[in-house]
């Protein structure tokens, strides 16, 4: 889950985006005041998606997106219109401490893909997860190196328990 401040319209909001996995496809959870819109991913590349999602009376509408990230500013291109949002890092903690990773629902682990010690970058997946037939990746939400991975293949974890460990002072 990433956190943003957009403005629009002169006006400034927050928004979170999470991006889950699923057998049918990716799916972008975007939340606002309260509204959740599930859109589907139906292309990406480094710079460019394509999103579509249905609106409450059933109609589908189609999101053209293109980017240009740096840090935590972003560049957007929607359906036209220009955007610059920010990213918005809410940590309870110094850059100096251990970061834990945690499942958000009940689930089963299906891969780790990192191990202690390595280096990864913000935004890389360190772990499948599979709840209800979804493919649910935990990524790293910043850059740094693996203390710690609190899970194995094949676990089934509560929600809330503690999965890996990042420092970002190693990175």
């Amino acid at each position: 889950m990433a956190k943003f401040k957009l403005a629009i319209d002169g006006i400034e909001r927050e928004f979170e985006a999470t991006r889950q996995g699923s057998r049918s496809g990716d799916e972008i959870h975007l939340t606002a005041d309260g509204f959740t819109a599930v859109c589907h991913l139906l292309h990406h590349d480094s710079h460019t998606a394509l999103l579509e999602w249905t609106q409450p009376d059933g109609t589908r509408q189609r999101i053209r997106l293109a980017g240009h990230k740096e840090g935590d500013k972003r560049q957007l291109w929607v359906n036209g219109r220009v955007f610059t949002a920010e990213r918005i890092r809410e940590r309870g903690h110094s850059s100096q401490e251990n970061v834990s990773l945690a499942a958000a629902i009940p689930a089963v682990v299906t891969e780790i893909l990192v191990n202690v010690g390595d280096t990864v970058a913000e935004g890389d997946r360190l772990i499948l997860l599979e709840s209800m037939k979804m493919v649910i990746p935990i990524q790293a939400p910043y850059g740094g190196v693996v203390t710690a991975v609190h899970c194995t293949q094949g676990e089934s974890v509560p929600a809330g328990v503690q999965l890996i460990e990042l420092d970002p002072s190693g990175h």
